[in-house]
Order: structure tokens, then sequence, then C-alpha cells
């Protein structure tokens, strides 16, 4: 596996922060949640992964959602803009959960979870082989012997009682 760390330019000092930084998606509709059954991990996890260069961290959980699903959506921010665009500042889409997580990671990672929705369609998800085995749907119930991390277990409840789209929830 090759190393990947984040490096911080700073007024001609470049220093590595030490962790890596991910971003995910959850998706819900009609009351379940898409994962996907990751190869690395051996488990069912949410569409995502590493940012890239140039990406902020909602257009890779965008990015990586494509890639491992094939399916387009778009993040919701978890709080409202508070302030407009300007020419200056332009708001950027809020996690509902960041942790740290140290297991299958050599360095630690920073991980940033994003209600996201489907845009452009009703395709349905395939899964990107070389990083994942399958992508399927799982309701409230199927979460409980789902071979999954605890806490994938815990985010995808809360998404599937708390996704801003009233509707698709569970």
């Amino acid at each position: 596996m090759a190393r990947r760390s984040i490096l911080i330019r700073d007024d001609e000092v470049t220093k590595d922060t030490g962790f890596v930084l991910i971003c995910s998606g959850y998706l819900v509709e009609r009351g379940r949640v898409l994962l996907v059954h990751h190869n690395r991990f051996g488990k069912w996890v949410p569409p995502g992964g590493h940012i890239e260069p140039a990406e902020t961290f909602a257009e890779t959980a965008v990015r990586e959602f494509k890639e491992e699903t094939g399916l387009l959506v778009e993040v919701l921010s978890a709080q409202p803009v508070i302030h407009p665009p300007d020419d200056n500042a332009t708001p950027e889409p809020v996690p509902f959960y960041v942790d740290l997580e140290r297991e299958g990671f050599r360095i630690p990672a920073i991980v940033q979870f994003f209600y996201v929705r489907r845009v452009g369609g009703e395709q349905e998800p395939r899964a990107q082989l070389e990083e994942v085995a399958d992508a399927d749907w799982f309701t409230f119930g199927d979460l409980a012997d789902l071979p999954t991390f605890e806490q994938v277990r815990s985010l995808a409840r809360f998404a599937l009682r708390n996704y801003p789209i009233e509707g698709e929830r569970a």
C-alpha cells in the first residue's frame, strides 16, 4: 500500500499533518441506506475515499461516490448557509459527523461523513470492482448482523433516522 500523507504549505514551510483525509457519503432512499463491500476492509462501509489535490471535502465525497457506485450525487450540508457566497467566501457543505479512525490505516485518518442525494436519474448502483466487491441497500433491521464496523452501523442508523429529506427516512 502506498503511503499517503497531507502536507501543509504556509509561508514557504511545508509540514506533514500526520493524518490522511477521507470523505464518505451516506445516501438514504425509501428507508434504506447504500453501502459498499470494501475489498481491503472486507466489510460494508459508506462509499468514500482519500481527498485529492485541489478538491474540497464535499467534492471528494461526490467523486468517490461516483467511482465506487456509478451514481451521481450531490452533498447535503448538515447545517444551513449562514453567510451567502461573495467574492471572498463560498460556503461549503458541512458533514454530519467527523472522526479519527485507526483500524485499516497505517496513518490515522480524519474522516468526514456527509449526507448525499442522488442527481441525474434512478440508475442502479454498480460496484467499482477494483475497490469494492458489491454495492447494496440496507434497512435499519439489516444493520444488526451486517459485517461492518460498529461505527458504520451507528452512523448508518443515524443517517436512516436523521436524513435531511424526511420522506426518505426509515
